[in-house]
């Protein structure tokens, strides 16, 4: 009775166990096989990991090189097969799987991308302008450097637009340059799964002491594609200085190579990816334009009033045009921004199938369910208003100002004569921060901590964001060194309080009879939107806006627009309502013109508004920003 007894609880131990382990929702593709990537918990063992996942043990050790019962060890990461027969616990409806099988991540932190066809790591990068090391920390579960279609990416909201396309080609540049270098005896590259305890056991040496050998801190640094040193050393501490200055060297070589910009997006893709620039003959004027336009008019089940806008001031250039002796027939889609909708309308609405200019979708997702009926029927396809990333062909033609040449607007500033001053308050808008300091060219920078209570005082920042020595503004001021100042507050509230302390500030200084340094503020187009924010103080700080549309409403044709926009639809236009109005103005007319390299040599303003089209990164886009200065005298300079 003993016996069956003991037995019995060891049954009941191994089945707690089985049911002890907490699964993985993490999945990694290694050689095109599917893989879960478990964290090894206190207590794991083989046995019950593989009741877990619904696999055996030999499964397991055959897909991690050296593991066995005796070498498995919490708090590392092992690869354990997917099987067709697993499924999580409390998980009966498709629903359920579908949630087990997504990504789970914070949507406030993070920006959840899907590995498309063509994409790289690089490309992604580019696209969010983070770096590759960044983007390497956030998704370990990944091996970065062979992305599949169908993976997700995070990207880490806080850090997009730090890293420049120059940053992002280094580092290319210098991870390939060190995959390239051959191993020399002692050395190992890391590969999926192997973690320090797993090469420290393979090696024959203590974890501290392989950590020592290759400098790193603690196991996270591990990464893989590294090459990590195998062998005990004399002088640990020469080697991995001697290791450093090797990489150093390394990335001073790859900053000085030429820039390919395609060469990284051609990865498994049998056709050249660089598109050739097209012409499009012009139509008879005795022709019809059947012109198609793409828009998400609702969302979620409401109505997107924007949208509407844009659709409102396409129908009045569609009236200008027609009065101009132009015949037009406009078949309208309601999108929902959905891609199966999309799909439906390209393949079943004969409105879209016969058209020859298509305006929208309005976001990059979409457009790609248009672009190859496009590309088929040669007909245009307007992007009015995205800034178009990873999308590549001689019929698309992107509105919004390329991103790439906003900060040729801002290089005078930072030209080096300027100091940048970033003013952080409690609430912060690091998007713009980061998109600031990426167009900064470098300039020195001091930061200020911003309270409420403290009037004309402000603090110097510490590097932990905690307050320094208190700043009396009326000083900092006085100080000759010109100044370029960021207010990096989302809070429109704190940016009007900071905003008026500045002019305040500047006017008490004149009216002392004491001089002030030259300053300028660089504002957030986000301002220009805001009820909170006082108009006045953008001419009393100096303010200069970096915009992709400008309409000023003094403006002799802006005022006549409005007017008629108030008139047919009893409110004021927005900025969708002008550029719906542009799109179609602009390219109703060259359908009827032509369409080739001239294009280039083109300017278009059917408002107030420059567009200048150019055929960069792969497709038409409009290389016109505007910037704004709001000067002290009141008058607004627009260049």
């Amino acid at each position: 009775m003993k016996r069956v007894f003991i037995i019995v609880a060891l049954m009941f131990v191994f089945v707690a166990a089985a049911v002890a382990v907490e699964p993985s929702n993490i999945v990694v593709t290694v050689n095109g096989k599917s893989y879960f990537k478990h964290k090894v918990a206190s207590g794991d063992t083989l046995y019950a990991i593989a009741k877990a996942y619904n696999v055996t043990e030999k499964q397991i050790t055959d897909s991690n090189i050296g593991l066995s019962a005796e070498t498995l060890r919490a708090d590392s990461y092992i690869l354990v097969p997917r099987s067709k027969n697993y499924k999580p616990a409390n998980s009966d409806s498709d629903s359920e799987k579908d949630k087990y099988k997504a990504k789970s991540i914070n949507t406030k932190k993070f920006i959840r991308y899907v590995v498309k066809r063509g994409d790289t790591i690089y490309s992604i990068a580019r696209r969010y302008k983070i770096s590759v090391s960044t983007l390497e920390d956030d998704n370990p579960e990944i091996e970065i450097d062979h992305i599949s279609p169908g993976d997700t990416i995070l990207v880490r909201r806080s850090e997009r637009g730090y890293a420049s396309s120059e940053d992002i080609e280094r580092e290319r540049e210098l991870r390939e340059s060190l995959k390239s270098v051959e191993l020399s005896e002692g050395e190992h590259r890391v590969a999926v799964g192997e973690t320090v305890y797993f090469l420290a056991q393979k090696y024959g040496l203590a974890e501290e002491e392989f950590m020592a050998i290759n400098g790193l801190k603690n196991p996270s640094e591990l990464k893989v594609g590294m090459v990590v040193r195998t062998k005990r050393s004399d002088s640990t501490e020469a080697k991995v200085g001697e290791e450093e200055s090797t990489a150093d060297d390394t990335a001073i070589i790859a900053e000085g190579e030429g820039i390919d910009h395609f060469g990284d997006g051609a990865h498994d893709i049998d056709v050249d990816i660089t598109p050739v620039e097209v012409t499009f003959p012009p139509l008879s004027l005795h022709h019809t334009l059947k012109v198609a336009l793409m828009l998400p008019f609702h969302m979620n089940g409401k109505v997107n009033p924007y949208f509407v806008d844009f659709y409102r001031g396409l129908l009045l250039a569609m009236e200008d045009l027609r009065a101009e002796g132009y015949d037009i027939e406009l078949s309208v889609f309601d999108t929902c921004g959905d891609g199966s909708r999309i799909n439906d309308i390209v393949s079943y609405e004969v409105g879209l199938q016969d058209a020859q200019l298509i305006i929208g979708p309005v976001y990059e997702g979409e457009l790609r369910y248009v672009l190859g009926f496009a590309e088929e029927n040669e007909v245009p396809l307007i992007s009015p208003l995205a800034d178009v990333g990873a999308l590549q062909s001689p019929v698309l033609f992107q509105m919004q100002a390329n991103s790439g040449l906003k900060g040729e607007k801002l290089s005078q500033l930072f030209d080096g004569s300027r100091e940048m001053v970033t003013i952080y308050s409690s609430s912060m808008d690091y998007d713009y921060l980061g998109e600031m300091r990426a167009l900064s060219n470098g300039a020195t920078e001091r930061q200020l901590n911003y309270l409420f209570d403290r009037g004309s005082y402000f603090y110097l920042r510490n590097a932990d964001g905690s307050n320094g020595a208190e700043v009396d503004i009326v000083e900092f001021m006085r100080d000759k060194s010109p100044k370029a100042f960021v207010i990096a507050s989302n809070n429109e509230t704190e940016v009007d309080r900071i905003l008026t302390t500045l002019a305040s500030t500047k006017a008490s200084v004149v009216g002392r009879g004491m001089t002030y340094g030259d300053y300028i503020v660089i504002g957030n187009r986000k301002w220009k939107q805001s009820r909170n924010i006082e108009k006045q103080s953008f001419f009393r700080n100096n303010t200069i806006f970096i915009s992709p549309y400008y309409a000023n409403r003094s403006d002799e044709n802006i005022r006549i627009f409005d007017g008629r926009y108030v008139a047919a639809y009893d409110s004021l236009p927005t900025m969708y309502s002008y550029r719906g109005y542009d799109a179609a103005m602009i390219f109703c007319r060259k359908m009827f013109t032509g369409i080739d390299s001239t294009i280039h040599d083109e300017s278009f303003t059917p408002l107030a508004t420059t567009y200048r089209f150019g055929f960069d990164d792969g497709h038409y886009v409009n290389n016109n920003w505007i910037r704004e200065h709001y000067k002290s005298d009141f008058t607004i300079v627009v260049d």
